[in-house]
């Protein structure tokens, strides 16, 4: 036998139904909130990383552009003192002399390791944003502007200028 229910029973069974119904969109609310803060917690993880990996290769950069420009000053007096290399020196001294461009060159090849290269040259066009103008002279037979003097090399690491050349140009005005 069937029991009919009264509008009573009726009436919990519905608010019965409503609370649970309430319950599940609360959860389901719930549920979506952390979802979000979890998603965005996950992007503000991977912003760190690629920020970190930035800083990483800028402090390497860096640190090669301070050990580079280190070694530009020893460079320097290398090719300062091929300049006024002495002739008619004895068999032994020259030798000696050999070995030390050999550790001109070994110093030249760290530096293309870390990135740096040597540009400017003679008969090159004079280029503002690349050389430093140490000087000027005429010669009738060179173009205007052009590079006649290399006074020290200059260096680069990608596009970015190091050290600007030093040199001397033709000025025919």
């Amino acid at each position: 036998m069937k029991t009919e229910e009264t509008p009573q029973e009726e009436s919990q069974e519905d608010i019965q139904d409503e609370i649970q119904t309430d319950t599940q969109s609360d959860a389901c609310e719930k549920c979506a909130e952390y979802l979000g803060g979890w998603k965005r917690a996950l992007a503000d993880y991977d912003n760190l990383q690629k920020d970190l990996a930035r800083e990483r290769s800028e402090l390497r950069q860096r640190a090669k552009e301070d050990v580079g420009y280190q070694i530009i000053a020893v460079l320097d007096n290398f090719d300062q003192a091929a300049k006024f290399q002495p002739e008619g020196l004895p068999k032994e001294a020259e030798t000696w002399l050999m070995g030390l461009m050999h550790v001109r060159n070994q110093l030249e090849s760290v530096m293309q390791d870390l990135g740096l290269v040597a540009y400017g040259g003679i008969g090159d066009a004079f280029d503002a944003h690349l050389h430093d103008a140490g000087g000027e002279r005429t010669e009738a037979d060179k173009a205007d502007q052009e590079i006649l003097e290399i006074a020290q090399r200059g260096w680069k690491m990608g596009e970015k200028i190091v050290r600007p050349a030093k040199v001397i140009i033709n000025n025919k005005n």
